[in-house]
């Protein structure tokens, strides 16, 4: 008689083709951070919801840009997504509605009806109640371009807005950069003001003093070296205000960071702001 197995028979499960492979994307931007609804928190619970009586939707990733502009997509969980999908992983993407994946209506569009169509992506924007698998689904004649345009008109006032008050900020000689200079820290109570960070300020001088008694400016980057201070990027790491690993560098002096504090007018007492610009989601020189 043969041996029965004392382990317990599970239950068949459906054949790997047949499950939905799901990309749950997330984006936040600076400016929705302010609005209820749009936090990353209730993103996930709009989305956790709708899958919620959709057994065979299986979620491969969730992929959240926190603090990204709808209006391009070089965003680092929107890219990564892209190479999910073009590896074969990923065969459905979900967003909570429509600006999530972006506010800009061609490069929209082009995601929605164009590169998705041809890896084969399903695209669900659940809020907006919009399937690409769904063929009777209105917003896919003209209520999709009309609604992608409608997103990038809200994110280009907003923009307008934004621009409005920076430049006010400057005339009204507000510091409105995102990190302080090197020398300077911001005043906890007011982060358009700066003061003078006793910590850093006597490289500064001493970058001016050398500088004045006209020591070359790679020996001046020697010196920094080898007295064992940190360069600017790793100093601010220390303090919190650079936290990205691709901007931190190697830790030591170059001669063009030196360069820029002596030309830096910030350490004379002038404010300079508005140096450069966007255009095209790319900094130029303003003119």
């Amino acid at each position: 008689m043969a041996r029965k197995s004392r382990k317990q028979t599970a239950a068949p499960m459906p054949a790997p083709s047949l499950y939905v492979h799901v990309a749950l994307y997330i984006r936040l931007s600076v400016e929705d951070n302010k609005k209820r609804g749009c936090s990353v928190e209730n993103q996930k619970l709009v989305l956790n919801d709708f899958l919620s009586d959709k057994p065979d939707f299986v979620v491969y990733d969730t992929y959240i840009d926190n603090g990204a502009t709808g209006t391009n997509f070089h965003r680092p969980g929107f890219q990564q997504m892209l190479s999910d999908i073009e590896a074969g992983h990923i065969n459905c993407v979900i967003v909570k509605d429509l600006s999530r994946l972006g506010r800009n209506s061609i490069d929209t569009g082009y995601y929605i009806e164009q590169y998705f169509h041809a890896h084969n992506v399903r695209f669900i924007a659940v809020t907006d109640q919009f399937d690409t698998a769904d063929s009777g689904n209105l917003h896919g004649g003209i209520m999709l371009p009309l609604k992608n345009m409608i997103n990038e008109a809200y994110a280009l006032d907003i923009g307008r807005k934004i621009k409005a008050q920076a430049r006010q900020a400057m005339k009204d000689g507000d510091y409105i950069g995102a990190r302080a200079p090197y020398g300077y820290r911001k005043d906890p109570d007011n982060c358009h003001k700066l003061l003078i960070d006793e910590n850093t300020a006597p490289v500064v001088k001493q970058i001016f003093e050398w500088a004045h008694e006209h020591v070359a400016l790679n020996r001046i980057v020697r010196n920094l070296n080898e007295m064992g201070i940190p360069a600017p990027s790793h100093y601010k790491k220390t303090t919190g205000e650079i936290t990205s690993p691709g901007l931190i560098g190697s830790g030591k002096w170059q001669t063009r960071t030196v360069m820029k504090i002596l030309e830096s007018e910030v350490y004379t007492g002038d404010l300079v702001q508005g140096k450069t610009k966007i255009v095209d989601h790319q900094q130029v020189k303003a003119g």
